[in-house]
């Protein structure tokens, strides 16, 4: 079915020309909206085989999909027709403009506040915080800008589930705790991540540091950024934990297998597996060691649904996205056993061919000009750096002959996210904010 190629109207009820240049060229009577031009410029030509797809696709390329937007920057209006697809013709006519129309979107969000912004990842463990507010690297635009992190944790604890049912099963045996912890110590970051995600972040009394880091992460808000360090996740710091007179100690198989018999001596302790793929899982056991089983069941729910919706809108099944991190020798190409790639499988987006391997994490391609970073490639790539110096990296990278040849490079389809939240936050919050950059964007990703 052909759909009309006269001018869109916007949601506040305003016309809103367009161009296979620059997207919606100007929205009458709205001469500050971002994406506003003094006067209206006459759409250009678009090639009879682009038309099969109707217009509405051709717009969805240049404002985020859907096509419409109204004058608070909000989008509405008709998703691309499934069966049209960006490659051949559509690419050519569709390729200049879209990071700059991502930078504007996200001038548009608001930019700065009180918290600092995470949008250009602080490191794995290993490394310190990268903060910056920019809306470009090199040639990859920003995302994650609109961000509130003091927002990002629930504002009221859980309701409780009643009386513990009995001791608490674990990665590293069985655990009686108390009814309603009301003084935790946390030694992971998913760990962390869900007590935010329950409500429960005022009652983190002392928490091992990422390795390499001086600090707590910055998107779960300015409560958890300020817990008193305990050590690292690697060597908790006994002393430290003992001090905080703990009632309660969530810790980590993968990150301190030996330690239980001396946590579990200073408080009731409760171990994690590694999360990554199956973040769920320890969100579950958080919730059923703080009494608050339900409440984590049902924030599974929430996001299940959540993302569910998210795919659907964006039509997510046609397109392919690629997961790459940049350390400071070598570019990661991240396989589909991970905690991003979940979250991407959770929203219903594919991911190339060559990055759907399980037996590893991820691969990695040192960086020369002449290396083949044809693995990296995807309909759209998201890109998180492992540590600032990494970051410091990335212009050499994004501007080496080999990312030249990538098809999202040509397409100005490579974004730039938060590590702490695409890599190492590896729960609830920070899968939200992958859904998040994901319809922030709002386009086709494939």
């Amino acid at each position: 079915m052909r759909l009309p190629l006269g001018p869109v109207r916007a949601g506040n009820g305003r016309l809103a020309s367009s161009s296979p240049r620059g997207g919606i060229t100007a929205v009458t009577g709205s001469s500050n909206h971002p994406w506003a031009r003094p006067k209206e410029s006459k759409p250009h030509p678009i090639p009879k085989p682009a038309l099969a797809c109707g217009r509405s696709y051709i717009l969805s390329y240049f404002a985020p999909n859907p096509r419409t937007v109204d004058g608070e920057g909000q989008f509405s209006g008709v998703l691309r027709p499934r069966g049209c697809y960006r490659r051949g013709v559509l690419s050519r006519v569709l390729r200049p403009g879209i990071a700059a129309l991502a930078a504007a979107t996200l001038a548009a969000a608001g930019c700065g506040g009180s918290n600092p912004p995470p949008e250009a990842g602080p490191g794995e463990p290993g490394s310190s915080t990268v903060v910056t507010s920019t809306t470009m690297i090199a040639s990859a635009g920003v995302l994650g800008n609109q961000r509130r992190p003091d927002e990002s944790c629930a504002a009221e604890p859980a309701p409780l589930d009643g009386p513990p049912p009995g001791p608490v099963g674990h990665a590293a045996g069985q655990t009686a705790v108390a009814a309603d912890p009301m003084r935790i110590v946390v030694l992971a970051g998913d760990e962390l991540d869900a007590l935010c995600a329950l409500g429960l972040q005022s009652r983190i009394v002392a928490a091992a540091l990422p390795d390499g880091s001086d600090s707590q992460p910055w998107y779960l808000g300015t409560v958890v950024h300020d817990v008193p360090a305990a050590g690292t996740r690697s060597e908790p710091d006994l002393a430290a934990i003992a001090a905080a007179k703990p009632d309660l100690i969530l810790g980590s198989k993968a990150l301190t297998p030996d330690g239980y018999p001396e946590l579990e001596a200073i408080a009731p302790t409760v171990f994690t597996e590694a999360p990554g793929a199956r973040w769920q899982d320890n969100l579950r056991l958080v919730g059923a060691a703080t009494g608050r089983a339900r409440a984590a069941d049902d924030l599974i729910a929430g996001f299940t649904e959540r993302a569910a919706k998210a795919g659907e809108a964006n039509d997510a099944t046609h397109f392919q996205a690629s997961i790459v991190q940049l350390t400071e020798s070598a570019l990661r190409v991240w396989g589909a056993d991970n905690f991003p790639a979940s979250v991407l499988a959770a929203v219903g987006v594919e991911r190339p061919a060559a990055q759907r391997f399980t037996d590893q994490p991820y691969l990695e391609i040192g960086i020369t000009d002449e290396a083949d970073f044809s693995p990296a490639d995807g309909d759209i790539v998201y890109m998180s750096f492992a540590s600032p110096a990494a970051k410091d990296r990335a212009a050499a990278l994004l501007e080496s002959n080999g990312w030249r040849k990538l098809s999202a490079n040509r397409d100005n389809r490579v974004f730039i996210v938060n590590n702490e939240v695409w890599q190492t936050g590896q729960g609830l919050i920070a899968a939200r904010g992958i859904v998040d950059d994901l319809r922030w964007l709002n386009a086709p990703i494939n």
